[in-house]
């Protein structure tokens, strides 16, 4: 049986409407995905910005867990410089009940310097704090008392009346693109997620692999995913007119608060769909176009985990739900036998 898994990642970001319709359409999405065969769906935390509506994904994933029954759920990442660590790990138990153990859960110090800004963090700060609210968070989700004595955050035997469901915690992402994140990652026995191409996706997994059997021998594999946009039409034509203008759109919204302070998130982040083509970060076409696409990147990578971004920008609703099922019926069977819909409705 293939190992490989195929799970959703979702900005919530602005398409022009209602707020009320883009949730009530996620919603529809994440439940069509689950029968399509997706093993998970997972959100972005944004704040004061077009590219997130989701600025509590703790709210977002109580909604997702009454919509779904089989898929994991989870943040990419709740930005925990953002929190009080004691009151994240008590939603985090509620979380994991509500979804009856399927929840997971990133960490991180914030992809935006602006967006933690707004919450009084300094940038020079926020490494700091995300790393004493991790170990808070940890202590929180498996000891019966919390006691923690740190720099920005004390608290002094309180008892943890709320347990998580699943035994030690929900498991935890992180994203790690450097060695010394890499490093961070196997210390604290977390899951990952990279970037780059393929090649460098390869190297990266082995030496987090190696990293991971030094520090924690006893631990089972770590798992180790990658993101990419993904669209899928009838005809290469009719995918790349649609994605083409859906990306115009995210990426207006991706850099609407950089460009407000007149910067931008980084020189490598391609600014049409042409140029995230090239770079191999958006996957659209037909779906034997994507196929291909999806099997080279396997193969020079080595993953066995993607993070799908399958809805961006104004992408019309009817055309995304067709698009996943075009990749559940003509693209997964062949990546991933065990994966596809035949394993979805039996599951229903």
């Amino acid at each position: 049986m293939s190992s490989l898994e195929f799970c959703v990642f979702d900005h919530l970001d602005a398409r022009g409407e209602p707020i009320a319709k883009l949730y009530a359409d996620r919603l529809a999405f994440a439940a069509a995905a689950e029968q399509a065969g997706f093993a998970g769906y997972y959100i972005a935390e944004h704040h004061s910005t077009p590219l997130g509506h989701a600025p509590s994904p703790s709210v977002f994933l109580a909604a997702l867990s009454q919509r779904t029954e089989r898929m994991r759920i989870g943040s990419m990442v709740h930005v925990l410089p953002a929190y009080q660590p004691l009151r994240l790990a008590e939603e985090i138990c509620m979380l994991d009940h509500l979804s009856n153990g399927r929840l997971d859960i990133g960490v991180g110090r914030g992809a935006s310097p602006y967006e933690i800004g707004l919450y009084g963090v300094a940038p020079q700060e926020a490494r700091d704090i995300f790393e004493e609210a991790l170990a808070v968070l940890k202590q929180a989700l498996t000891a019966p008392v919390l006691s923690h004595r740190g720099t920005f955050f004390r608290y002094y035997d309180v008892p943890m009346t709320m347990r998580p469901l699943q035994a030690g915690g929900p498991p935890m992402w992180y994203g790690a693109f450097t060695e010394r994140n890499l490093d961070f990652a196997a210390e604290h026995g977390l899951n990952i997620t990279l970037n780059g191409p393929p090649p460098r996706l390869r190297q990266l997994s082995h030496r987090y692999r190696e990293l991971w059997a030094e520090r924690r021998p006893e631990a089972r594999p770590p798992q180790i995913a990658s993101m990419y946009q993904l669209f899928v039409a009838e005809t290469d034509a009719e995918a790349e007119r649609i994605a083409a203008n859906a990306y115009a759109m995210w990426y207006d919204n991706m850099t609407h608060l950089w460009r407000a302070n007149n910067a931008m998130p980084r020189d490598t982040l391609p600014n049409s769909l042409e140029a995230a083509r090239k770079v191999g970060s958006f996957v659209v076409g037909s779906a034997d176009t994507v196929r291909e696409k999806l099997q080279a990147i396997l193969e020079a990578s080595g993953l066995t985990r993607l993070l799908l971004q399958c809805n961006i920008g104004d992408m019309p609703q009817a055309a995304v739900l067709e698009s996943i099922g075009r990749f559940s019926a003509e693209v997964m069977p062949a990546l991933a036998p065990a994966v596809g819909p035949a394993m979805a409705r039996a599951a229903a």
